[in-house]
């Protein structure tokens, strides 16, 4: 009888686990783990200058399906040194992730310039927002989470060291300037100002045909950053081949480049109007920024700008004409224009970008407009001015024929 007892007991038991066991595999079944993905875990800034700067830059994912947004907490002795960009703190600019999506952060130090000399550390804890998914496949309370380690040791001694690279003397047409672009790497732990000298050489390299001196405007690149430099200078050269013996100073290092010189019209321009871009519903006064996105697909820089009209029932509301905007090869430019409703309805944006006298193949978006109040037509108020008027004069003739009549009665 005891041993049925017990192997009630025991029977019970494994019942009662196996149950909950049961329940727990069936609410997990409604939960997947969510996971935030890192570039790197551990971030070393070695001999950053007291008072200096120094960046580094992660890349922020997530496995989730749909958007999240990310936000940031720092922790340990350095955290008021750090910034990070873009703020994925800001109230008003929420920045978000998904396994689509990455997100390009740059952690900055700025040690103090009365930071004793030393190492200092610290965490950055990147965090997801509530991953409240509508099909509620995660949950509604989850969090995912990610610890950066932040090593920072700081120097006295000022240390330059810097290079340039990646120097480009792009082909032109006889009369034309000459187009350069360069890449400056500043690995020290100083502000560098770069200027460059561009010695030309002729084909054989036997004579120096000119040379051009460039201060890039006093443009500076900060501690553990390149900066890209690109510009034109005139030039009279004559058709054929040279080369160019770029030296970037202060770094000291020199880069040869070769370029050739063609007869007016041999380079042909172009380039592509992707799209238009604009919110796609708005209110009457509200301003509308539109942007026209062109791509150079040329080999040298182009002046463009947009040209369009705006429609709406067939008629035109107003001309788009922006500004020139400077190009350069292989890079896409935004041409922004604004436009400001007047009254509801549905208006057409058409138009071309203009590019060194060439036009592009022709783009088109819509904008809606449906909330607002409506401003009337100036010919409106001027029909109902004329009414009123005539309305006026109307009176007017018949209290003078009633007081001739007036006047004939008692006669």
């Amino acid at each position: 009888m005891r041993a049925s007892n017990s192997f009630r007991k025991i029977f019970l038991s494994s019942a009662l686990l196996f149950g909950v066991l049961v329940i727990l595999l069936a609410c997990s079944s409604n939960v997947n783990a969510v996971s935030i993905s890192v570039t790197k875990a551990v971030i070393d800034y070695n001999d950053v200058l007291k008072g200096g700067y120094a960046e580094d830059v992660l890349y922020v994912s997530t496995d989730a399906p749909f958007n999240v947004p990310i936000s940031y907490e720092l922790l340990g002795d350095i955290k008021d040194w750090v910034s990070v960009d873009p703020d994925l703190n800001a109230v008003n600019s929420t920045v978000y992730i998904s396994n689509a999506n990455y997100q390009a952060i740059r952690i900055i130090i700025q040690p103090p310039a009365d930071t004793p000399i030393g190492n200092y550390s610290g965490t950055i804890r990147l965090i997801t927002g509530t991953l409240n998914n509508a099909q509620g496949q995660y949950g509604s309370q989850l969090q995912a989470a990610f610890m950066i380690r932040i090593n920072v040791r700081v120097t006295g001694t000022q240390l330059l060291s810097c290079s340039g690279a990646g120097v480009i003397i792009r082909d032109s047409e006889i009369g034309s300037p000459l187009e350069y672009s360069m890449n400056v790497g500043n690995s020290g732990n100083i502000r560098v100002r770069p200027t460059a000298t561009i010695d030309i050489w002729n084909q054989d390299q036997t004579k120096l045909i000119m040379t051009k001196n460039l201060d890039f405007n006093n443009l500076e690149v900060l501690p553990t950053t390149t900066q890209a430099f690109y510009n034109s200078f005139a030039s009279n050269l004559r058709i054929g081949q040279y080369w160019a013996y770029v030296t970037v100073q202060p770094c000291g290092n020199s880069n040869l480049a070769t370029f050739n010189v063609y007869e007016k019209g041999t380079i042909v321009d172009s380039g592509e109007l992707l799209r238009i871009d604009n919110k796609p519903w708005a209110k009457v006064d509200e301003i509308v920024p539109i942007n026209a996105v062109f791509k150079n697909t040329g080999e040298r820089t182009v002046s463009a700008k947009f040209k369009g009209v705006i429609t709406s029932e067939n008629r035109i509301v107003q001309t788009l004409d922006s500004e020139f905007y400077d190009i350069a090869p292989g890079q896409t430019g935004t041409i922004q224009v604004f436009f400001t409703p007047q009254r509801y309805g549905q208006y057409i944006i058409t138009g071309r970008i203009l590019y060194n006298n060439k036009l592009s193949f022709e783009k088109s978006s819509v904008v809606n407009v449906n909330e607002g109040v409506e401003h009337m037509d100036n010919s409106v108020w001027i029909y109902a001015l004329v009414f009123i008027v005539i309305i006026i004069i109307v009176l007017l003739l018949l209290i003078r024929i009633r007081k001739k009549k007036h006047s004939i009665r008692r006669l």
